[in-house]
């Protein structure tokens, strides 16, 4: 059986963590609007829940980071570079996303900014180490 990297552990357990973050604003409108309402095409964006906008929005905001950390990790995979600083700017950034959401889901806006940044941090110590193996 073949292990996985680390690099490609983070990006499982955050693709399962993105996959996962529907859930709660899902049943949010299940409860306020009921099945029908909430498998419709309507829009009834009247009365949602603020904590329901911003699991929303923090799961959406998710979504547009995770393509760019799977696309580093694809290139570290396919390119065989796996090393300390490529896994800790993967850890980085499935740590601090996962604290990004609560923190968003929350309401606390000084610690939903630092850890967003603190997984670009990541992002960036990964494609660091990309540039520096192709040159």
């Amino acid at each position: 059986m073949q292990e996985l990297s680390t690099e490609i552990f983070y990006l499982f357990l955050t693709t399962l963590f993105c996959g996962v973050l529907w859930i709660p604003y899902v049943t949010e409108r299940f409860l306020r609007l009921g099945i029908k309402e909430t498998c419709g095409y309507k829009d009834n964006a009247v009365n949602i829940s603020e904590w329901a906008v911003r699991a929303k929005l923090a799961h959406f905001n998710l979504v547009e980071n995770l393509i760019l950390f799977g696309i580093l990790v694809f290139i570290l995979s396919s390119i065989d570079l796996s090393n300390e600083q490529t896994q800790i700017g993967s850890s980085f950034f499935f740590y601090s996303r996962l604290l990004h959401y609560f923190c968003y889901l929350f309401k606390v806006p000084w610690l939903r900014t630092g850890f967003f940044l603190i997984s670009w941090v990541g992002l960036l110590m990964i494609s660091f180490q990309i540039l520096i193996f192709l040159n």
